[in-house]
């Protein structure tokens, strides 16, 4: 059997004209703007793990802080959370591992235990880190879904 060779298809030169003439500069869209009421406040967040001894790595947020290694900070309790600020005299450091260490009396207090995951919120303004415990997340996000259910208690 003998093969057949086959031309190939190649477009005609008027066909590369069309093409050239579909592509035109586009403008920029501008970038939409939140409505004022969901403009974001400056807080920001972190998720981490409480370890056996009670260490809560806190550094991707201690930047945002402004906190150096050597800040001493107070520890208050706010309902479940840890409320941390710098305190000159406060009996806390973040040391070379920039970590929170929080005290076994803090963690059974707010109801966290080795392992928990721990919502960390920084807020530069007001110079503050908070470590909420899962259970408090928890809380904020039930009321929060409750608000947008017109406060139908589902649950």
């Amino acid at each position: 059997m003998v093969g057949v060779i086959v031309s190939p298809v190649i477009p005609a030169t008027a066909m590369d004209g069309l093409l050239g003439q579909s592509q035109s500069p586009v403008a920029a869209l501008p970038l939409p703007k939140p409505p004022p009421d969901q403009a974001r406040c400056g807080l920001e967040y972190a998720v981490a793990r409480i370890s056996s001894s009670g260490r809560v790595c806190v550094w991707p947020l201690l930047d945002r802080l402004g906190w150096p290694d050597t800040v001493r900070l107070t520890a208050s309790v706010i309902g479940s959370s840890v409320l941390l600020r710098p305190d000159p005299g406060g009996v806390f450091t973040l040391g070379k591992r920039r970590m929170v260490v929080l005290p076994i009396a803090l963690r059974r207090r707010c109801g966290m235990s080795t392992g928990d995951a721990v919502l960390l919120v920084a807020d530069p303004v007001g110079g503050v880190l908070v470590v909420h415990p899962a259970q408090a997340v928890d809380q904020m996000v039930l009321r929060y879904h409750a608000s947008l259910a017109g406060d139908r208690d589902d649950r």
